[in-house]
């Protein structure tokens, strides 16, 4: 188990003093605090913020191209940065999502293909702990049931598709200071795994 020395190392410096101890204390529960308190509702209205929950967006399977366009919740990935548009640049920026996922329609698939109950049990327990790189899980809220999101079926929009002026209705949820912690470590780990235990060797030039 890490540390909290080890924890402290790896925790946002500008937080406030406050804001910065609660977040620590959260993160020495996990994964048994997994609940409301990874989301937030006092944030800025005309900003989308990596972590955001947003209704309404395109989604689209290449491999099943003739089923068209669905627009379904989903879960903004890019950073809050990237997104912001008075920042300017010499080509177009592009927001990168994947859908939300309901967990009990997840759940009844599994079921339908004949997964083994006691399986889809460990399974979503292992979901709701966040042991399984690829998924995070998003627990219920006021605005969302248990939901997931699948971190490699990830899709990209023009950055001017989401209207900031309509953001108060669009927007499911901002995740907390611990809810945004929880997606950056996921992040990290699904596309940054220093453990992938391949000799690359060093860099050669042929003659």
């Amino acid at each position: 188990m890490i540390t909290e020395d080890e924890l402290k190392k790896y925790l946002p410096k500008y937080l406030s003093e406050e804001n910065y101890n609660n977040l620590l204390t959260e993160l020495k529960s996990f994964p048994y605090n997994i609940d409301n308190r990874m989301y937030t509702y006092s944030l800025d209205n005309n900003i989308i913020y990596q972590g955001d929950g947003i209704k309404e967006m395109p989604i689209i399977d290449l491999a099943n191209i003739g089923k068209g366009v669905k627009i379904t919740n989903c879960l903004i990935l890019s950073n809050t940065c990237d997104m912001d548009i008075a920042n300017n640049r010499l080509f177009p920026a592009s927001i990168m999502y994947a859908p939300i996922i309901n967990l009990a329609n997840y759940i009844s698939v599994l079921q339908k293909q004949g997964v083994d109950d006691t399986k889809i049990k460990n399974h979503v327990t292992n979901l709701k702990q966040q042991k399984i790189t690829q998924i995070i899980y998003l627990p219920a809220n006021s605005r969302i049931d248990d939901s997931i999101v699948f971190l490699d079926r990830i899709q990209h929009i023009d950055n001017r598709y989401i209207d900031r002026n309509l953001l108060e209705t669009k927007r499911l949820f901002s995740l907390s200071d611990y809810g945004f912690y929880m997606l950056i470590f996921k992040l990290s780990v699904h596309f940054s795994r220093i453990q992938e235990k391949v000799n690359r060797g060093s860099s050669s030039i042929s003659n």
